[in-house]
């Protein structure tokens, strides 16, 4: 079978939408599934619907071999978008053919310093992983490259500007806390150590916008071997870059709405918002989706279910999400309410996924801290508010606290995976009466950063949801939470 290509393509009466030439205008550090699934998908709908019509060069941060894969394929790929849209199952596909070459950043450095002094080149994007954004002082100028993201960054900056052209709208996609801030600080902290100037410096902060992002799909990337082969069979050409996604994506920059001018991407009628500040939306991705994920993880497991989309088709456990996500968490954030039931509706859809087996014990890796960061805030801010302590939400405490006692199911073992020290407190308290666990879990203020007794009437109410759970069993106990809690 052949390779897919633009002459492939062309001997199919392909029909889909195609950019074959156009000048290279966005720069992207990262060649992974994510990268291509969002940012690259975003691009190409951008050349379709607006005169963006700009081809991205794809810089890998280390060798990794895809290099040859991209450019193997004139840079094309077959994106696949498969879920839930809507009320609909969805599966779309489409050719990608925003990008034109990848440069091997540790083969062809003069090669990858030369796009600097390309004046079409407006954009940078990257995703280099959160380990990808680090200050490496071993770094130099003479290195080719240098080892960390922020120095070749810093180095191609100082050869754009030498070139004297104006900088660049810098987007990082990494998931660390105010992403273009960090990378912005390491850049300027690169261009200090390196001497290379105050008119440099200068140059860095006024001609160029590093933007804080957010940024939300579920990437699966390149499928299993069988089904690659049936994508393949149908298509009539090997595709080796396949990309697979759901169909929801939400990209939030931080920056003017004028930046939209540079990157026209609302104007595709695409998820992208430009806003004044990103922390809400960040906010609202970390407490309902995550928070959601990690509030009924736990119970959906101990009630018989190994996946999420399981989970969303017993009434019990769909029931107990909608509720903790629409009377609990909701009412706690900062964006408008209607905004954020619609991306609670969207992640609805999103675990209902019918192209993805999201196994329960994967999201239960490190339920502790992922507990304290994504469900805590919901509490604290809930009871701050309403002066009441969140029913589901003490339950999702308890059910975690079951989790990990009990290590079986219905007889049959199952791992807990988290730091030593969680481990270790459960194995010293194995055969704790459940009040007394219970309590001693919630005081454990190395796991929770405070002492969660101290929240009025939240212990007694989960520590009667624990009760239910050893005596009753986990859908017995959710069930009288849901009555409880519309009570």
């Amino acid at each position: 079978m052949e390779r897919l290509s633009y002459t492939v393509l062309e001997r199919q009466n392909y029909g889909g939408y195609l950019l074959h030439q156009a000048p290279e205008r966005v720069l992207q550090f990262g060649e992974g599934n994510f990268l291509r699934g969002f940012v690259d998908h975003f691009v190409d709908v951008m050349n379709q619907r607006t005169g963006f019509q700009g081809k991205v060069v794809v810089v890998p941060p280390a060798s990794a071999g895809k290099t040859g894969r991209i450019n193997g394929q004139e840079g094309l790929y077959q994106l696949c978008l498969r879920g839930r849209l809507n009320g609909e199952a969805a599966d779309q596909r489409r050719v990608i053919s925003c990008i034109s070459r990848a440069v091997d950043v540790y083969e062809e450095y003069d090669v990858f310093l030369e796009t600097a002094h390309n004046p079409d080149m407006r954009v940078i994007v990257s995703n280099t992983t959160e380990a990808g954004i680090v200050y490496d002082p071993s770094c130099t100028p003479e290195d080719r490259p240098p080892a960390s993201f922020p120095a070749k960054l810093t180095r191609l900056l100082w050869e754009r500007y030498q070139a004297g052209l104006p900088g660049y709208l810098i987007l990082p996609c990494e998931l660390i806390a105010d992403n273009g801030d960090v990378l912005r600080s390491y850049v300027l902290r690169h261009g200090q150590d390196w001497a290379l100037g105050e008119g440099f410096l200068r140059w860095l902060e006024t001609e160029n916008t590093f933007c804080n992002t957010m940024v939300d799909r579920i990437v699966t990337g390149y499928p299993g071997k069988e089904a690659a082969q049936a994508f393949n069979e149908a298509a009539g050409f090997e595709d080796q870059l396949l990309d697979v996604a759901e169909p929801f994506g939400l990209w939030v920059i931080e920056g003017p709405g004028a930046l939209a001018e540079k990157f026209p991407a609302p104007q595709a009628g695409l998820p992208v918002k430009f806003v004044p500040d990103h922390h809400p939306y960040k906010e609202q991705k970390v407490r309902i989706l995550n928070g959601g994920h990690t509030a009924m993880v736990a119970a959906a497991f101990l009630a018989g279910h190994d996946i999420v989309r399981s989970s969303m088709a017993d009434p019990a456990v769909l029931a107990f999400l909608k509720g903790a996500l629409f009377t609990e968490i909701i009412p706690t954030l900062s964006l408008p309410r209607a905004e954020s039931e619609a991306f609670a509706q969207a992640v609805e859809e999103r675990f209902d996924n019918p192209y993805i087996d999201h196994r329960l014990l994967d999201i239960a890796l490190n339920s502790v801290s992922k507990w304290r960061a994504r469900v805590l805030p919901s509490v604290e801010a809930y009871q701050a508010k309403v002066h009441a302590v969140p029913c589901r939400l003490a339950f999702s405490f308890a059910a975690l606290c079951a989790f990990y006692s009990q290590g079986e199911r219905a007889g049959e073992p199952y791992p807990v995976r988290d730091d030593a020290a969680v481990l270790d407190f459960f194995a010293q308290r194995r055969n704790s009466e459940p009040e007394e666990l219970l309590g001693a879990f919630a005081a454990q203020t190395s796991f929770w950063g405070r002492d969660l007794t101290e929240l009025p009437g939240f212990v007694p109410e989960a520590a009667k949801a624990l009760r239910r759970i050893y005596a009753q069993g986990m859908r017995a106990a959710l069930e009288a939470c849901n009555q409880e809690a519309e009570a």
